[in-house]
């Protein structure tokens, strides 16, 4: 895990499977993400994260979820977005992969 602070980065694993992500996810932190879906990801399976906690993301996250839904055939499912998390994804999404990610199963 990354150094611990006010902006530091922790993933664990919930009851459901889903992912919690906590903190701000950007490329000193995506390596904890990408270490974790690889112990969870299943082909066939979709990978869930809950961005409740989450504060902050930059591309690196992007390119993390593209890769996951690359390997597992389907798209990352966020959870819990915040407003702000959101709203940096829904740009992104315009210019990059539609297809790799979707808000709440929806």
């Amino acid at each position: 895990m990354s150094a611990r602070g006010p902006g530091a980065f922790y993933v664990n694993v919930d009851d459901d499977g889903a992912l919690v992500l906590r903190g701000q996810l950007d490329i000193g932190t995506i390596q904890d993400l990408q270490d974790k879906i690889d112990d969870v990801m299943v082909p066939g399976v979709a990978i869930v994260l809950d961005m409740a906690q989450l504060t902050f993301l930059d591309s690196s996250a992007i390119h993390c979820f593209i890769k996951a839904c690359q390997v597992t055939g389907h798209r990352v499912v966020l959870r819990n977005a915040t407003p702000t998390v959101r709203r940096v994804l829904e740009l992104a999404d315009a210019k990059a992969e539609p297809e790799a990610w979707m808000f709440d199963g929806a």
